[in-house]
């Protein structure tokens, strides 16, 4: 079996997909990159090698991502400065150990492809992004949200310096099944950002929609495309079409809020869960970035390697999501 370096995996994502990587191959040989010392040992019974240090350690995440078969990133999909290491340590591989390029798995999210609008409006006839169309995947730019590491990533890969596979997930929602409990950064930022304003709020019409999916199903489209990964099927394939969007259920923004607004009360958190409409203006980064646009994505690709992802009725999962984020939060 191949050498896996590990990022993220005491988190939410990062941590189910380890958990299920683990029982689908029992002799991959994983080293994880663990930050907190508290959790070494909950990551080390899982049989995995256990590196300790943060994605600040540029120096050690290269020694490993040089040395290991594939480097798998579920840790940050925005980390500009982790993601170089990660490559750099990939290229040396290549150019100065003359070894065969290393796989590289990475996690993107699907905010990459708002339409950068601001008002709150959806547009049924905007672009829609198909990971089946490889002009799509070769038309996202550096200055896209998550696109300062997508593209990067895609570069070195088209200049041989890596395999790179990306998939591209939606806000998850699910209850966590990795090693160290960690819940969902749709379910925190969300009820932080309610908690912020003392209301629920969305923008203009509220109309605007964003992709949920659940964690299990995500878990399995990861499963699937690393034994892709193993049959050496797409190997030779470009990029672009190594690039697997991960959506299921498109919500509009004012019912995302209205279901977060209404457990919020419930719970005494807001004296009133009724979501309010507020201009764009008032909202902080990042949320500045996506809150007011809408997403147009299709996972063809995904689903062609036999993923099916259900459906997400976001009232089934809201009351978990938001009691464990508010329990985080304290």
């Amino acid at each position: 079996m191949p050498t896996v370096f590990y990022i993220g995996a005491t988190g939410y994502i990062g941590g189910a997909v380890l958990v299920d990587l683990l029982k689908s191959y029992p002799d991959l040989e994983v080293t994880a990159l663990v930050r907190n010392p508290t959790h070494a040992e909950t990551v080390r019974a899982l049989g995995v090698n256990v590196v300790q240090g943060s994605f600040s350690d540029t120096d050690l995440i290269t020694s490993h991502t040089r040395t290991a078969d594939i480097t798998i990133n579920t840790g940050d999909s925005d980390d500009v400065a982790l993601n170089a290491a990660i490559l750099a340590g990939q290229k040396a591989r290549v150019v100065e150990d003359g070894m065969s390029p290393a796989v590289l798995l990475h996690t993107s999210g699907v905010a990459v492809f708002a339409d950068g609008t601001t008002e709150g409006k959806h547009d049924s006839n905007g672009k829609v992004w198909n990971d089946g169309n490889e002009a799509d995947i070769r038309a996202i730019t550096p200055q896209m949200l998550h696109g300062q590491v997508d593209v990067p990533v895609m570069q070195a890969s088209e200049a041989g310096y890596t395999e790179s596979y990306i998939i591209c997930p939606a806000a998850i929602v699910g209850p966590p099944t990795g090693p160290v409990p960690a819940g969902s950064v749709f379910f925190k930022f969300m009820t932080q950002l309610a908690l912020a304003f003392k209301k629920a709020i969305y923008i203009g019409e509220g109309s605007n929609v964003f992709y949920t999916l659940r964690l299990d199903d995500l878990v399995d489209l990861y499963r699937r495309v690393f034994a892709r990964i193993l049959s050496r099927a797409d190997a030779k394939a470009s990029p672009y079409s190594r690039y697997y969007i991960a959506v299921s259920t498109p919500h509009p923004w004012k019912h995302i809020m209205t279901v977060f607004g209404g457990v919020l009360a419930r719970l005494g958190r807001l004296e009133d869960g009724t979501p309010q409409s507020v201009p764009i203006s008032v909202l902080p980064p990042p949320a500045n970035l996506f809150f007011g646009a809408s997403q147009h994505a299709c996972g063809e690709r995904a689903k062609a390697l036999g993923w099916e992802p259900r459906p997400v009725v976001l009232e089934d999962w809201a009351d978990d999501g938001i009691t464990s984020a508010l329990a985080k939060l304290q």
